[in-house]
Protein backbone atom coordinates (compact mmCIF):
# COMPACT_ATOMS: atom_id res chain seq x y z
CA UNK A 1 0.00 0.00 0.00
CA UNK A 2 1.16 3.61 -0.79
CA UNK A 3 1.44 6.53 1.84
CA UNK A 4 -0.96 9.63 1.89
CA UNK A 5 0.46 13.17 2.32
CA UNK A 6 1.58 13.81 5.65
CA UNK A 7 1.83 17.36 7.40
CA UNK A 8 4.43 18.74 9.02
CA UNK A 9 2.70 18.63 12.55
CA UNK A 10 2.44 14.97 12.22
CA UNK A 11 4.87 12.27 14.11
CA UNK A 12 3.85 9.12 11.82
CA UNK A 13 4.31 8.19 8.27
CA UNK A 14 0.35 7.88 7.34
CA UNK A 15 -0.79 4.83 5.36
CA UNK A 16 -3.95 4.36 3.52
CA UNK A 17 -6.60 1.85 3.97
CA UNK A 18 -5.98 1.78 7.89
CA UNK A 19 -6.40 3.91 10.58
CA UNK A 20 -4.95 7.34 11.51
CA UNK A 21 -1.80 6.94 13.01
CA UNK A 22 -1.74 10.42 15.05
CA UNK A 23 -4.52 9.04 17.20
CA UNK A 24 -2.45 6.54 18.58
CA UNK A 25 -1.67 9.10 21.35
CA UNK A 26 -2.68 10.05 25.18
CA UNK A 27 -6.49 10.19 24.59
CA UNK A 28 -6.25 8.01 21.50
CA UNK A 29 -6.28 4.64 20.06
CA UNK A 30 -5.45 1.67 22.16
CA UNK A 31 -2.67 -0.42 20.92
CA UNK A 32 -3.88 -3.17 19.71
CA UNK A 33 -1.92 -6.47 18.08
CA UNK A 34 -3.43 -10.47 16.89
CA UNK A 35 -3.04 -12.35 20.13
CA UNK A 36 -3.77 -9.65 22.53
CA UNK A 37 -6.11 -10.67 25.33
CA UNK A 38 -9.05 -8.51 27.04
CA UNK A 39 -11.17 -9.69 30.61
CA UNK A 40 -8.54 -12.10 32.09
CA UNK A 41 -8.16 -13.87 28.79
CA UNK A 42 -11.34 -14.26 28.01
CA UNK A 43 -11.76 -12.48 24.26
CA UNK A 44 -8.37 -13.19 22.39
CA UNK A 45 -7.68 -11.00 19.08
CA UNK A 46 -8.07 -12.84 16.11
CA UNK A 47 -8.29 -10.17 13.34
CA UNK A 48 -9.59 -6.76 12.62
CA UNK A 49 -12.98 -5.43 11.35
CA UNK A 50 -12.89 -1.65 10.49
CA UNK A 51 -11.65 1.60 12.06
CA UNK A 52 -14.25 4.76 13.08
CA UNK A 53 -12.59 7.92 13.92
CA UNK A 54 -13.36 7.52 17.69
CA UNK A 55 -12.85 3.27 17.22
CA UNK A 56 -10.64 0.40 16.22
CA UNK A 57 -13.27 -2.62 15.99
CA UNK A 58 -11.69 -6.57 15.97
CA UNK A 59 -12.67 -9.55 15.39
CA UNK A 60 -12.14 -11.79 18.61
CA UNK A 61 -12.66 -15.15 19.92
CA UNK A 62 -14.62 -15.50 23.51
CA UNK A 63 -12.55 -18.92 25.17
CA UNK A 64 -15.12 -18.84 27.73
CA UNK A 65 -18.38 -19.23 25.25
CA UNK A 66 -16.31 -20.64 22.31
CA UNK A 67 -17.86 -17.97 19.80
CA UNK A 68 -16.90 -15.05 17.78
CA UNK A 69 -17.42 -11.55 18.70
CA UNK A 70 -16.23 -7.90 17.79
CA UNK A 71 -14.37 -5.98 19.78
CA UNK A 72 -15.13 -1.82 19.55
CA UNK A 73 -12.23 -0.33 21.54
CA UNK A 74 -12.91 3.14 22.39
CA UNK A 75 -10.16 5.74 21.78
CA UNK A 76 -9.63 7.32 25.66
CA UNK A 77 -10.80 10.49 24.96
CA UNK A 78 -14.12 8.82 23.75
CA UNK A 79 -14.60 6.46 26.02
CA UNK A 80 -15.26 8.60 29.25
CA UNK A 81 -18.42 10.31 28.06
CA UNK A 82 -19.69 7.61 25.57
CA UNK A 83 -23.51 7.06 25.39
CA UNK A 84 -23.12 4.23 23.50
CA UNK A 85 -22.90 1.25 25.70
CA UNK A 86 -25.59 2.94 27.44
CA UNK A 87 -27.92 2.67 23.98
CA UNK A 88 -26.81 -0.17 23.03
CA UNK A 89 -28.00 -1.66 26.05
CA UNK A 90 -31.45 0.34 25.98
CA UNK A 91 -31.99 -1.28 22.54
CA UNK A 92 -30.96 -5.04 23.99
CA UNK A 93 -33.98 -4.55 26.48
CA UNK A 94 -36.29 -3.24 24.65
CA UNK A 95 -40.20 -5.01 23.69
CA UNK A 96 -38.53 -8.49 22.37
CA UNK A 97 -41.85 -8.40 20.76
CA UNK A 98 -41.11 -5.36 18.16
CA UNK A 99 -40.20 -6.95 14.44
CA UNK A 100 -37.46 -4.64 14.32
CA UNK A 101 -35.62 -5.54 17.00
CA UNK A 102 -33.52 -8.63 15.25
CA UNK A 103 -32.24 -6.13 13.00
CA UNK A 104 -30.51 -4.24 15.76
CA UNK A 105 -26.78 -5.60 16.69
CA UNK A 106 -26.61 -6.83 20.23
CA UNK A 107 -24.76 -6.07 23.23
CA UNK A 108 -22.76 -9.22 24.66
CA UNK A 109 -20.57 -7.40 27.08
CA UNK A 110 -19.12 -4.28 28.08
CA UNK A 111 -15.64 -3.45 29.80
CA UNK A 112 -12.84 -1.08 30.33
CA UNK A 113 -9.35 -1.25 30.41
CA UNK A 114 -5.94 0.62 30.86
CA UNK A 115 -3.41 1.14 28.37
CA UNK A 116 -0.57 3.43 27.23
CA UNK A 117 -2.67 5.68 26.09
CA UNK A 118 -5.16 6.06 28.84
CA UNK A 119 -8.46 4.13 29.83
CA UNK A 120 -10.68 2.99 27.41
CA UNK A 121 -14.50 1.73 26.90
CA UNK A 122 -14.65 -1.51 25.19
CA UNK A 123 -17.90 -2.85 23.88
CA UNK A 124 -18.60 -6.58 22.70
CA UNK A 125 -20.87 -7.62 20.09
CA UNK A 126 -22.02 -9.67 16.86
CA UNK A 127 -19.55 -9.73 14.19
CA UNK A 128 -21.36 -8.66 11.18
CA UNK A 129 -19.71 -8.75 7.48
CA UNK A 130 -19.81 -5.90 5.15
CA UNK A 131 -22.10 -3.08 4.23
CA UNK A 132 -24.96 -2.61 2.16
CA UNK A 133 -23.06 0.10 0.07
CA UNK A 134 -19.73 -2.57 -0.19
CA UNK A 135 -22.19 -5.45 -1.33
CA UNK A 136 -23.89 -3.34 -4.12
CA UNK A 137 -20.82 -2.21 -5.06
CA UNK A 138 -19.57 -5.80 -5.81
CA UNK A 139 -22.91 -6.93 -7.57
CA UNK A 140 -23.38 -7.03 -11.00
CA UNK A 141 -24.52 -4.08 -12.55
CA UNK A 142 -23.85 -2.38 -9.38
CA UNK A 143 -27.47 -3.67 -8.30
CA UNK A 144 -28.99 -5.71 -5.90
CA UNK A 145 -31.95 -7.97 -7.41
CA UNK A 146 -35.17 -6.51 -6.79
CA UNK A 147 -36.51 -8.36 -4.39
CA UNK A 148 -33.54 -8.30 -2.43
CA UNK A 149 -33.80 -4.03 -2.87
CA UNK A 150 -37.44 -4.51 -1.76
CA UNK A 151 -36.19 -6.88 1.56
CA UNK A 152 -33.92 -4.30 2.32
CA UNK A 153 -35.84 -1.96 2.12
CA UNK A 154 -38.07 -3.55 4.93
CA UNK A 155 -35.55 -4.55 6.82
CA UNK A 156 -34.79 -0.82 7.21
CA UNK A 157 -37.71 0.58 7.65
CA UNK A 158 -38.09 -2.34 10.62
CA UNK A 159 -35.04 -1.27 12.38
CA UNK A 160 -35.49 2.42 12.60
CA UNK A 161 -39.11 1.56 13.30
CA UNK A 162 -37.48 -0.36 16.66
CA UNK A 163 -35.11 2.43 17.38
CA UNK A 164 -37.46 5.35 17.60
CA UNK A 165 -40.15 2.60 19.87
CA UNK A 166 -36.92 2.63 22.16
CA UNK A 167 -36.61 6.76 22.44
CA UNK A 168 -33.48 6.91 19.83
CA UNK A 169 -32.36 9.13 17.05
CA UNK A 170 -29.23 7.79 15.27
CA UNK A 171 -28.01 10.38 13.45
CA UNK A 172 -25.34 9.09 11.00
CA UNK A 173 -27.28 6.35 8.65
CA UNK A 174 -25.75 5.74 5.82
CA UNK A 175 -25.04 2.79 3.85
CA UNK A 176 -22.15 2.26 5.06
CA UNK A 177 -23.12 1.86 8.27
CA UNK A 178 -25.52 -0.94 7.60
CA UNK A 179 -24.05 -4.07 8.02
CA UNK A 180 -24.94 -7.70 6.68
CA UNK A 181 -25.90 -10.43 8.68
CA UNK A 182 -23.27 -13.53 8.07
CA UNK A 183 -23.79 -17.10 8.76
CA UNK A 184 -22.82 -18.39 12.03
CA UNK A 185 -19.05 -19.52 11.87
CA UNK A 186 -18.57 -20.56 15.59
CA UNK A 187 -17.52 -23.56 14.67
CA UNK A 188 -14.60 -22.24 12.99
CA UNK A 189 -11.13 -22.72 13.96
CA UNK A 190 -8.81 -19.53 13.99
CA UNK A 191 -6.91 -21.97 11.25
CA UNK A 192 -9.60 -22.45 9.23
CA UNK A 193 -10.34 -18.66 9.29
CA UNK A 194 -6.98 -17.47 8.21
CA UNK A 195 -7.60 -20.38 5.29
CA UNK A 196 -10.58 -18.97 4.28
CA UNK A 197 -10.40 -14.84 4.63
CA UNK A 198 -6.59 -14.81 4.74
CA UNK A 199 -4.11 -13.82 7.44
CA UNK A 200 -3.77 -10.13 9.09
CA UNK A 201 -1.73 -8.20 6.48
CA UNK A 202 -0.01 -6.08 8.19
CA UNK A 203 1.92 -2.65 7.57
CA UNK A 204 4.77 -1.15 9.88
CA UNK A 205 3.85 1.92 11.64
CA UNK A 206 7.20 4.52 11.08
CA UNK A 207 7.63 7.94 13.01
CA UNK A 208 9.23 10.67 10.42
CA UNK A 209 12.20 11.45 13.16
CA UNK A 210 13.08 7.55 11.99
CA UNK A 211 12.19 7.18 16.10
CA UNK A 212 11.11 3.95 17.41
CA UNK A 213 6.94 3.81 18.28
CA UNK A 214 7.00 3.96 21.53
CA UNK A 215 4.19 2.59 23.90
CA UNK A 216 1.56 4.81 22.55
CA UNK A 217 1.42 3.27 19.17
CA UNK A 218 1.83 -0.50 18.07
CA UNK A 219 4.74 -1.59 15.83
CA UNK A 220 1.99 -2.48 12.80
CA UNK A 221 -0.99 -1.70 12.34
CA UNK A 222 -3.43 -4.74 10.59
CA UNK A 223 -5.79 -4.26 7.75
CA UNK A 224 -9.45 -4.61 7.98
CA UNK A 225 -10.48 -8.19 7.02
CA UNK A 226 -13.41 -5.87 4.80
CA UNK A 227 -11.82 -2.85 3.38
CA UNK A 228 -13.54 0.68 5.47
CA UNK A 229 -14.90 2.86 2.61
CA UNK A 230 -15.30 6.68 3.78
CA UNK A 231 -18.82 7.32 3.17
CA UNK A 232 -20.26 10.56 1.02
CA UNK A 233 -22.30 11.75 4.57
CA UNK A 234 -22.99 15.06 3.18
CA UNK A 235 -25.35 13.60 0.63
CA UNK A 236 -27.43 11.89 3.16
CA UNK A 237 -27.71 15.50 5.69
CA UNK A 238 -31.53 16.13 5.88
CA UNK A 239 -32.04 20.12 4.99
CA UNK A 240 -32.01 21.64 8.12
CA UNK A 241 -28.75 20.80 8.98
CA UNK A 242 -27.21 23.05 5.80
CA UNK A 243 -29.15 26.16 7.13
CA UNK A 244 -27.99 25.05 11.16
CA UNK A 245 -31.87 24.32 12.30
CA UNK A 246 -32.52 22.62 15.20
CA UNK A 247 -32.04 18.53 14.27
CA UNK A 248 -34.64 16.19 15.94
CA UNK A 249 -35.26 12.88 14.94
CA UNK A 250 -37.27 13.43 12.12
CA UNK A 251 -33.53 14.02 10.81
CA UNK A 252 -33.80 10.32 10.45
CA UNK A 253 -36.30 9.83 8.76
CA UNK A 254 -34.88 11.92 5.88
CA UNK A 255 -31.43 10.18 5.77
CA UNK A 256 -33.21 7.00 5.24
CA UNK A 257 -35.28 7.92 2.88
CA UNK A 258 -32.31 8.85 0.90
CA UNK A 259 -30.61 5.56 2.01
CA UNK A 260 -33.20 3.75 0.84
CA UNK A 261 -33.01 4.95 -2.93
CA UNK A 262 -29.77 3.59 -3.38
CA UNK A 263 -30.29 0.13 -2.82
CA UNK A 264 -33.35 0.39 -5.09
CA UNK A 265 -31.29 1.21 -8.63
CA UNK A 266 -27.71 1.76 -9.24
CA UNK A 267 -26.31 4.95 -8.48
CA UNK A 268 -27.29 7.42 -5.03
CA UNK A 269 -30.29 10.10 -4.74
CA UNK A 270 -28.51 13.22 -4.90
CA UNK A 271 -25.27 13.15 -6.89
CA UNK A 272 -22.57 15.81 -6.71
CA UNK A 273 -18.60 15.41 -7.99
CA UNK A 274 -17.37 16.97 -4.95
CA UNK A 275 -20.09 16.52 -2.58
CA UNK A 276 -19.77 20.50 -1.96
CA UNK A 277 -22.59 21.54 0.23
CA UNK A 278 -24.71 24.07 -2.37
CA UNK A 279 -24.57 21.10 -4.96
CA UNK A 280 -26.15 18.94 -2.64
CA UNK A 281 -29.09 21.43 -1.66
CA UNK A 282 -29.72 21.99 -5.65
CA UNK A 283 -30.23 18.42 -5.77
CA UNK A 284 -32.48 18.46 -2.88
CA UNK A 285 -34.38 21.03 -5.18
CA UNK A 286 -33.56 19.82 -8.59
CA UNK A 287 -35.66 16.48 -7.08
CA UNK A 288 -37.89 17.76 -4.46
CA UNK A 289 -38.81 21.33 -5.38
CA UNK A 290 -38.51 24.66 -3.71
CA UNK A 291 -37.99 24.44 0.21
CA UNK A 292 -39.76 26.44 2.84
CA UNK A 293 -38.93 30.36 2.11
CA UNK A 294 -36.67 30.93 5.55
CA UNK A 295 -34.05 28.68 4.02
CA UNK A 296 -34.68 29.03 -0.04
CA UNK A 297 -34.03 33.49 1.28
CA UNK A 298 -30.91 32.06 3.24
CA UNK A 299 -29.43 30.14 0.30
CA UNK A 300 -26.50 32.68 -0.99
CA UNK A 301 -26.09 30.15 -4.10
CA UNK A 302 -29.63 29.55 -5.08
CA UNK A 303 -30.71 29.67 -8.79
CA UNK A 304 -33.74 31.25 -9.75
CA UNK A 305 -34.53 28.95 -12.23
CA UNK A 306 -33.12 25.78 -11.14
CA UNK A 307 -32.83 22.80 -13.60
CA UNK A 308 -35.45 20.10 -12.01
CA UNK A 309 -35.35 16.46 -12.46
CA UNK A 310 -37.47 15.43 -10.42
CA UNK A 311 -38.14 12.10 -7.65
CA UNK A 312 -40.28 10.48 -10.52
CA UNK A 313 -38.11 10.96 -13.46
CA UNK A 314 -35.46 9.78 -10.76
CA UNK A 315 -36.87 6.77 -10.44
CA UNK A 316 -37.40 6.00 -14.20
CA UNK A 317 -33.82 6.58 -14.78
CA UNK A 318 -32.52 3.89 -11.44
CA UNK A 319 -31.32 1.18 -13.60
CA UNK A 320 -34.58 -0.84 -13.55
CA UNK A 321 -35.84 0.25 -17.21
CA UNK A 322 -37.18 2.99 -18.00
CA UNK A 323 -40.36 2.15 -19.93
CA UNK A 324 -43.26 -0.06 -18.20
CA UNK A 325 -43.03 -2.92 -20.58
CA UNK A 326 -38.85 -3.18 -19.46
CA UNK A 327 -39.11 -1.99 -15.96
CA UNK A 328 -38.27 -4.18 -13.51
CA UNK A 329 -41.03 -3.07 -10.89
CA UNK A 330 -44.85 -3.70 -10.37
CA UNK A 331 -45.92 -1.05 -12.41
CA UNK A 332 -49.23 -2.12 -13.22
CA UNK A 333 -49.63 -2.81 -9.67
CA UNK A 334 -48.62 0.51 -8.54
CA UNK A 335 -45.12 -0.03 -7.33
CA UNK A 336 -43.30 2.59 -8.41
CA UNK A 337 -45.99 4.99 -7.78
CA UNK A 338 -46.18 3.71 -4.21
CA UNK A 339 -42.39 4.44 -3.80
CA UNK A 340 -42.61 7.76 -5.02
CA UNK A 341 -45.22 8.24 -2.37
CA UNK A 342 -43.17 6.41 0.60
CA UNK A 343 -39.65 8.56 -0.23
CA UNK A 344 -41.40 11.93 -1.15
CA UNK A 345 -43.16 11.67 2.84
CA UNK A 346 -40.09 10.62 4.06
CA UNK A 347 -37.83 13.57 2.39
CA UNK A 348 -40.89 16.74 3.06
CA UNK A 349 -38.72 19.43 3.62
CA UNK A 350 -40.47 20.40 6.43
CA UNK A 351 -39.22 17.92 9.55
CA UNK A 352 -42.42 18.10 11.18
CA UNK A 353 -44.36 17.04 8.07
CA UNK A 354 -42.19 13.53 7.84
CA UNK A 355 -43.99 10.17 9.13
CA UNK A 356 -43.03 8.88 12.12
CA UNK A 357 -41.31 5.31 11.63
CA UNK A 358 -44.27 3.43 12.99
CA UNK A 359 -46.32 5.29 9.97
CA UNK A 360 -43.53 3.68 7.37
CA UNK A 361 -44.36 0.68 8.63
CA UNK A 362 -47.98 1.04 7.42
CA UNK A 363 -47.20 2.85 4.01
CA UNK A 364 -48.52 0.79 1.19
CA UNK A 365 -44.91 0.15 -0.62
CA UNK A 366 -44.07 -1.41 2.97
CA UNK A 367 -47.40 -3.78 3.52
CA UNK A 368 -47.68 -4.54 -0.54
CA UNK A 369 -43.97 -4.61 -1.67
CA UNK A 370 -41.05 -4.34 0.99
CA UNK A 371 -42.34 -6.91 3.77
CA UNK A 372 -44.16 -9.41 1.33
CA UNK A 373 -40.39 -9.87 0.11
CA UNK A 374 -38.84 -9.92 3.34
CA UNK A 375 -41.12 -12.64 4.29
CA UNK A 376 -40.08 -14.97 1.33
CA UNK A 377 -36.79 -13.89 1.71
CA UNK A 378 -37.02 -15.23 5.52
CA UNK A 379 -39.23 -18.44 3.74
CA UNK A 380 -36.06 -19.66 1.88
CA UNK A 381 -33.62 -19.03 4.37
CA UNK A 382 -35.79 -21.99 6.74
CA UNK A 383 -35.92 -23.70 3.93
CA UNK A 384 -31.95 -23.93 3.08
CA UNK A 385 -31.72 -24.33 6.71
CA UNK A 386 -34.15 -27.53 6.87
CA UNK A 387 -32.41 -28.96 4.24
Amino acid sequence: MKSCCWRAEDIYFPEVDVENFEEYRHGGYHPTLIGDTFCDNRYTIVHKLGFRGYSTIWLARDQQLQRYVSLKILAASASGECAEGTILSTLRNGDSAHIGKQFIPLLLDQLSFNGPNGHHLCLVGQPFGCSIARCQEDSVDLMFLVDAARSIAAQLIMGLSYLQACGIWHGDLHTRNFLLRIPNFDSMSTADLYERYGTPDEVRVRRIDGSAAGPHAPPHAIYPMIPNMPAKRTLYLPPEAFFEDPITPAADIWTLGVNLYEPMGERPLFETFAWDPDDIIGEMISTLGRPPARWWGRWAKRAETPVFRPLHQRLWEMGRGETPDTCQWDVAGGELRALEDLLKSMMAFEPAERPTAERLMASEYMVKWAMPAWERQVRRKDTCARK
